[in-house]
């Protein structure tokens, strides 16, 4: 084979083990990931390019100050100015009736067990007047049928939908939602 014909190969082949690398993580996790379910709070949407769709919130994403970790704390408060999301975390969850919680959030990553890795925004006060760590995991969009926007909306808006996610080491992928 001449050097032009495997340069030719070499070319078509880097751009498809790309694009194969990127695929890895997710599928990993689809078909070897935990599934974790979580609670979601209100909020309302609709696309008009790709269709209907919920935007989900979680009571996960406001962690109450008191399960935040000493040393997360230290970190925020250490003179660095964090930026929106840019401290990494790790909130490990603990299933209660059904739903996982967050019972810690840490700077280490677990050795076992179900946790999330997230990115925390800052820490302040929620609608409720609590102190909470507000965190962000990227599980925010879930497109459904089309026609059926409006009743997950409505469901949304009642903190009434169930979040499915699969997880593994901290990626999680978001699976399903239903209706409580």
């Amino acid at each position: 084979m001449h050097n032009r014909a495997k340069l030719l190969i070499l070319a078509c082949a880097v751009p498809v083990l790309i694009l194969l690398a990127m695929c890895y993580k997710p599928l990993l996790t689809l078909y070897t990931g935990q599934e974790i379910t979580l609670q979601t709070k209100p909020v309302d949407p609709s696309d008009l390019f790709r269709g209907d769709y919920v935007i989900l919130r979680y009571e996960a994403e406001e962690v109450p100050k008191a399960l935040v970790d000493h040393d997360v704390l230290k970190q925020m408060d250490g003179g660095r100015d964090w930026g929106l999301g840019e401290l990494e975390v790790y909130v490990i969850l603990e299933k209660k009736d059904g739903i996982d919680h967050p019972v810690k959030v840490t700077l280490q990553k677990p050795e076992n067990g179900v946790f999330l890795k997230g990115k925390i925004d800052y820490i302040g006060t929620n609608g409720e007047g609590s102190e909470v760590a507000f965190i962000q995991y990227s599980l925010d969009k879930y497109y459904v049928e089309d026609n059926t926007g409006t009743k997950w909306e409505e469901a949304s808006a009642k903190g009434q939908i169930l979040a499915k996610a699969k997880v593994k080491n901290g990626y999680a992928i978001l699976t399903d939602i239903e209706m409580e």
